[in-house]
């Protein structure tokens, strides 16, 4: 077989003082030395280089010349594929540590960064081979290999012999089963003092095989390797939620295609394996512990609670309330939708988040808790904490689903606060108990029940839709229909007598349900919820934070510019709230307004839509400019509704009075609430790091436009990497230094 050799050029020292008998190298502490190899398919030969001393030495660009300082100007012969074997092309500037006896490392880590840094730019793959140990056990000697050191157990021992090396026979270490090894000599043998420095001890760089051209040397073996960057990446496009097989398809993008990627798509999906293992603590209640006292601590005004089972002394329940969901509560803790039917882990523990609506109607959380005991006793204890959270303040209107025992809390604890029936559970509930209903006459009945369900102009009217909705669709025997009647005060809304902040609609309620439904969709650990769930939480606040910059920046395009009644609406409420009021205010145009009685200042109207026989009464005084609707849509949600406004119209009101535009709706809802936290004034050391990744890859794609500000750039980030690596030394001998006697 033809020799591979890598040859080192000749090279002198630079006068000056002697080298350190101890020399514990790093990139930190000594200059990069500039080597020729002779990459050839076969044949090999020594290749000359000079140094130079003195000042008048001819220096190569980019390299610097001093005391105790190696400096081997030279080419890397690069064979290139698909060409004549002895074609050659030259490729200036390669740069690495060649091993040589007498270097000493401080771990076993540096001692094979080095060597394997070596074998990656010069094509092959290298493995850990013998140790030898003292003793006590601490490692005395090491060897690193070249991987094709040695001979598989497949080849037989004639093939062994014709070789002419009597190395025993390894294990196979790589993952290609047809790979073979040549009995390669090349190795690096390191002592192992008992100070747990290692020194090179016996260097052999002559090859016996040929090496991995450079556009093939990532898929070597011990190159395969996911660095540290490479993990934050992963982690955070993970975070982002990108599924595990998009992201090798998103790396390979980042590096510029496959043949640059510097590790394969098992090692991207091993470091994804080991992410998520992470997650997996024994102790779940400890964990929620740690979380929520480290919240504590990062925001001082955050309030959690545990109760703890007086009888067998387990913890029972837990909940906890951030300074943002406090100060949403103080300004949106109206309403509030409760709801425990999210199970979050693998022990299928109900999360309970408590969930309003701001003055963009988003979602927004005002508190979230873990019930390990749904009982009356738990329930009243969480509300009870809640109120203790939230100072005391209750909530006009409550929002839960059918449940007994929930219900007998909220009775107990809110004394003052109206309970609803989330109506977007009844239709869940409609599926599952007239699903034979559904199914024969498809939309129709739903169109037919939500109509019911959503009727608001009087109580008569309801009854008789609810009647006829039973009769039309054989529903009189149904005892569900029966029961969900019975109830009808709790979620009917011509019942509806509190401020709803139009939580009603199942569309709202719905949205919030997916919210927290798209997270929670698998099961989760407990750490694993509990990012989820952090992840949710600033969602919302980011989707709020986006809502108000468009409220104050951008002004909607009103229906008629210039209609007062329309200005001062969209100069006051937010985007959202505005496209609501302006669609109530075009609805008015399909109605008819009669005037039914005139009592002094006071006016009754019936205002009924063009096609029905039905409508709504307004009465409307002149004098105060008050006004009510039957439909009660202004003291249900808070916006006047098309009855009222088609009132106002014909009695040629064309300014929105002040009383009607209620604060919790406007762009300036917030005004006088704020968050006093500690230490927001300076960034912490992850987000200055975050923000400088940032410039830096806006320099690269800068620079990318000429290959000499590339090349500048990278030899400045060389340079910075080798002096961060040396601070960081300092450092760590620093801290390892004992008190001083």
């Amino acid at each position: 077989m033809a020799g591979r050799t890598h040859a080192l050029a000749r090279s002198r020292r630079v006068e000056g003082p002697s080298p350190d008998p101890c020399p514990v190298v790093s990139r930190a502490s000594r200059q990069c030395q500039l080597v020729t190899a002779i990459l050839a398919r076969s044949g090999g030969a020594a290749s000359g280089g000079w140094i130079g001393d003195g000042e008048g030495a001819e220096q190569a660009e980019g390299t610097s010349i001093g005391p105790r300082t190696f400096v081997i100007y030279g080419i890397i012969m690069e064979a290139i594929e698909d060409e004549a074997p002895d074609e050659m092309v030259d490729k200036a500037g390669q740069t690495l540590i060649v091993p040589e006896v007498g270097m000493a490392f401080k771990s076993e880590d540096q001692a094979y960064e080095m060597y394997n840094t070596y074998a990656g730019k010069v094509g092959f793959s290298v493995r850990k081979s013998h140790t030898k140990r003292r003793v006590d056990g601490s490692i005395s000697q090491k060897y690193i290999v070249c991987s094709n050191q040695g001979y598989r157990e497949s080849e037989s021992s004639q093939d062994t012999k014709r070789a002419g090396c009597n190395a025993r026979i390894h294990r196979e270490t790589e993952s290609s089963q047809d790979a073979k090894r040549t009995g390669c000599n090349a190795r690096i043998q390191f002592s192992v003092n008992r100070e747990g420095i290692w020194r090179v001890q016996k260097v052999v760089l002559d090859h016996n095989h040929d090496f991995a051209s450079p556009n093939k040397s990532h898929k070597l073996r011990s190159q395969r390797r996911v660095i540290e960057a490479d993990k934050r990446l992963i982690s955070q496009i993970r975070e982002a939620g990108m599924k595990p097989a998009q992201v090798y398809e998103f790396m390979k993008e980042f590096y510029g295609g496959a043949d640059k990627m510097p590790f394969p798509r098992m090692g991207c999906n091993n470091e994804i394996g080991w992410q998520r293992k992470k997650y997996l603590e024994p102790n779940d209640a400890q964990t929620l512990l740690e979380y929520l006292k480290n919240k504590q601590i990062e925001d001082p005004t955050f309030f959690y609670a545990i109760q703890v089972d007086e009888v067998d002394g387990q913890i029972a329940n837990f909940f906890w309330a951030d300074s943002q969901s406090i100060m949403d509560y103080a300004c949106f803790g109206d309403v509030v939708s409760f709801d425990t039917t999210f199970q979050t882990d693998k022990l299928e523990m109900p999360f309970a988040p408590l969930i309003g609506t701001n003055h963009h109607m988003q979602i927004i959380i005002f508190g979230a808790a873990l019930i390990f005991n749904e009982s009356v006793e738990s329930f009243v204890w969480l509300f009870e904490t809640f109120l203790t959270a939230m100072s005391g303040k209750h909530p006009s209107t409550i929002f839960t689903d059918q449940d007994a025992t929930m219900a007998g809390a909220i009775a107990y604890v809110f004394r003052n606060t109206s309970h609803r029936l989330c109506l977007w559970q009844i239709c869940l509930n409609a599926a599952k108990h007239l699903g034979h209903v559904i199914q024969k006459h498809s939309e129709k009945f739903v169109h037919d029940f939500k109509k019911c369900v959503y009727e608001d102009r009087s109580e008569t009217l309801f009854i008789k839709m609810w009647h006829d909705l039973v009769t039309e669709y054989n529903l009189e025997d149904n005892q569900w229909m029966a029961d969900l009647y019975n109830l009808r005060k709790k979620w009917a809304a011509v019942y509806n007598d509190s401020f709803t902040a139009d939580m009603t609609l199942t569309h709202r309620s719905e949205g919030m349900k997916n919210v927290f439904k798209k997270k929670f969709r698998r099961k989760l650990s407990f750490s694993e919820f509990l990012v989820e769930y952090e992840k949710v939480s600033a969602s919302l606040r980011e989707n709020e934070l986006d809502a108000d910059f468009n409220s104050c920046r951008k002004n909607p395009v009103i229906y008629i510019p210039n209609l007062p009644l329309l200005k001062t609406a969209a100069e006051s409420y937010t985007r959202r709230v505005y496209s609501e009021f302006e669609e109530e205010f075009k609805q008015q145009f399909s109605f008819s307004c009669k005037l039914l009685q005139a009592d002094g200042s006071n006016l009754t109207y019936m205002v009924m839509h063009m096609q029905s026989v039905h409508g709504a009464t307004v009465v409307f005084n002149k004098e105060n400019m008050t006004i009510t609707c039957s439909c009660r849509k202004y003291e249900s949600i808070g916006i006047l509704c098309m009855h009222a406004l088609k009132v106002f119209n014909a009695n040629d009101v064309f300014i929105l009075p002040s009383q009607y535009i209620l604060n919790r709706w406007t762009k300036y809802a917030k005004r006088g609430f704020y968050i006093e936290k500690e230490g927001t004034e300076t960034e912490d050391l992850k987000m200055r790091a975050a923000r400088i990744s940032r410039k830096v890859a806006s320099i690269s794609l800068k620079c990318s436009l000429s290959k000499d500000l590339l090349d500048y750039l990278e030899k400045a980030i060389n340079k910075l990497d080798l002096e961060a690596d040396n601070s960081l030394s300092k450092i760590e001998e620093k801290s390892n230094e004992g008190p001083s006697v």
